[in-house]
């Protein structure tokens, strides 16, 4: 996710084009989030919300496609997922928070 050669024993795919690096990096950002929510949820005793495991998986694509930038360049494709990502990520924040002020902890 964060090194120049996208094509790695870690990447099921062979990257070729600039589209397919911007994917991959992409993938590579949704596999570290899956895997460090795995070893949250494995070594701790609390409880943590869906709203906040799918916008950490978000923050953490958003995180790789700003590597992608860095070494692949842009296209008109990867500038407008990483905005929809952005807007994604806001979104469920703000989604979070009003939807923890509205929760009854009295029950």
């Amino acid at each position: 996710m964060v090194s120049p050669d996208v094509n790695t024993i870690f990447l099921p795919i062979t990257v070729e084009s600039i589209q397919e690096a911007h994917f991959a990096r992409g993938y590579a950002g949704f596999v570290a989030a899956v895997g460090y929510l795995s070893m949250r949820f494995l070594f701790s005793s609390s409880k943590v919300q869906t709203g906040t495991v799918v916008l950490y998986i978000a923050i953490v694509m958003i995180f790789s496609k700003i590597f992608s930038f860095i070494y692949d360049g842009y296209t008109t494709m990867a500038v407008a997922t990483f905005f929809i990502g952005i807007a994604y990520a806001i979104g469920l924040y703000v989604v979070q928070k009003a939807r923890k002020n509205e929760l009854d902890y009295n029950l």
